[in-house]
């Protein structure tokens, strides 16, 4: 399974969608905590829609691009950002700043494909922090999977974080909820 998250679908960098992979060791699962990671400076996180891929695709054309959706889900993607600077200074990869254990929380549940219509909400310790809707992207999610699938072969179960419009300091104590619609996908604490 790929953890492919898309970092310029909210900013003007880039004619197509740019990306990233992680191990699916990245994943944090069940709603557990997030643990801060010790000597990596300042962490920040990022919600997320993520798709869920349905299908093995390669050079799938926009229109055939939702069939290979199987559904939505919730993320978010910490990003230890001191070291992402850094790795970004001395044209280093950024493997270590955003693909460390347990850097992606992402939601049990999968909802329908057309929940992702509704939109996302993200909140800190119950109070409403960004709202993240498809109007709000540069790229659709089937000219995403288009283009994703002309780079490398997508299959089942590969997930797409498909870009979030804020970040946030990450602060022990806090408590993260993310919901599509009226569903709660995701919450989980940060210590």
């Amino acid at each position: 399974m790929k953890l492919i998250t898309i970092i310029n679908n909210h900013s003007e960098a880039g004619t197509t969608p740019q990306y990233y992979l992680k191990a699916d060791t990245a994943l944090l699962r069940n709603n557990d905590a997030f643990y801060i990671p010790d000597n990596v400076g300042r962490v920040v996180a990022a919600p997320h829609i993520v798709l869920k891929v349905s299908r093995l695709a390669k050079c799938i054309g926009e229109r055939f691009a939702p069939r290979c959706i199987e559904g939505v889900m919730g993320g978010v993607t910490f990003t230890a950002i001191d070291k992402l600077d850094e790795a970004r200074r001395e044209g280093l990869p950024w493997d270590e700043a955003v693909g460390f254990d347990h850097s992606s929380a992402l939601s049990l549940e999968t909802l329908q494909r057309d929940a992702m219509l509704e939109g996302a909400t993200f909140y800190i310790n119950r109070e409403e922090r960004t709202r993240i809707t498809l109007n709000q992207m540069r790229f659709t999610p089937e000219s995403i999977v288009s283009h994703l699938s002309e780079c490398m072969t997508l299959r089942i179960g590969d997930l797409i974080f498909l870009g979030a419009p804020m970040e946030f300091e990450v602060k022990p104590g806090d408590s993260y909820r993310l919901t599509i619609g009226d569903n709660t996908l995701l919450s989980f604490d940060i210590k």
